[in-house]
């Protein structure tokens, strides 16, 4: 009888052991270009010296307190602002971009050019992941020809910088996802809108037009998923963009901040466009940021 109770005991104590070793654990990650470092104080004002501005900047990282931020436009203010939000861990690649995490940090890797790319390896909870920062070039403007020009002619501008910057940035990526074998998040201001947001059902909102983006069809192709249009899959319910709602221009507010991901161990959430200051103020960018939270399994 003793020994059937020791046997029992023994049996639900590994039941319990594998239960606890199955479950999964949740993170957020944030993608946000802050806009010259956060100094610019309304729409109306241009750049501003004066960094008080920038607590408008905290209020939202502070309030959305993502486990790791990806920033752009880092510049002047930006590793001030991730300090007070409460990130111990930081990288500075260049002045433009910032990785911020709640978890340490236990690797920095080299992508293309400083400026428009880099990564870093975080230690979660005793699983590493690679997450990679991103700024794609803003010219030629993708909104200057959306109305005018053919899909075709809007494809093609992609080519020359965009496309090129993110081809290069992949392929490194890849090969490194290849030695490393670890679960992979790439987010940033990609400054090109999605083939999943302007297809027929949205011709409507998009000037009559469909379009395969290149940008984020390279993304689908290498086996990447857009976080965002994964917990969020009807575009004609979301039409609010990431850019585009500050411009003098007549132009449509479009998505053109991403965070993708590519593993088997990682699925979305949820995922949302940023867009209100905590307390009803200015929001502090040109940019919504892009916050998800994703499921690890262990």
């Amino acid at each position: 009888m003793i020994e059937k109770k020791i046997f029992i005991g023994l049996i639900s104590t590994l039941m319990l052991i594998a239960c606890s070793s199955s479950k999964s654990k949740s993170f957020k990650v944030m993608t946000w270009n802050i806009w010259h470092g956060g100094l610019h104080s309304s729409e109306a004002d241009g750049f501003e010296k004066d960094t008080i501005n920038t607590i408008n900047v905290y209020k939202v990282i502070h309030k959305e307190s993502p486990d790791v931020l990806l920033m752009q436009e880092t510049y002047c203010c930006g590793m001030e602002i991730a300090r007070k939000a409460g990130y111990p861990h930081s990288v500075r690649a260049s002045s433009n971009l910032s990785i911020h995490s709640k978890y340490p940090i236990i690797d920095t890797l080299k992508i293309f050019k400083p400026f428009n790319a880099h990564a870093v390896v975080i230690n979660f909870e005793g699983q590493k992941l690679m997450l990679v920062n991103t700024w794609l070039h803003y010219l030629p403007d993708a909104f200057e020809g959306m109305k005018k020009l053919t899909p075709d002619s809007l494809i093609a501008n992609e080519g020359p910088t965009r496309l090129k910057e993110i081809t290069a940035i992949i392929s490194e990526v890849d090969h490194l996802i290849t030695d490393l074998k670890i679960p992979v998040i790439i987010g940033g201001d990609f400054n090109s809108p999605s083939h999943l947001d302007w297809i027929e059902s949205t011709k409507e909102f998009h000037y009559g037009k469909s379009v395969v983006w290149p940008v984020s069809w390279l993304m689908m192709e290498h086996g990447y998923i857009d976080s965002f249009r994964e917990a969020n899959p009807d575009p004609t319910q979301t039409l609010e963009g990431t850019w585009g709602y500050l411009s003098p221009r007549d132009i449509i507010s479009d998505r053109i901040d991403f965070i993708y991901y590519k593993s088997q161990k990682l699925k979305t959430r949820s995922s949302k466009i940023v867009m209100k200051d905590p307390e009803g103020g200015f929001f502090n960018s040109d940019h919504r940021a892009v916050l998800t939270e994703f499921e690890l399994k262990n």
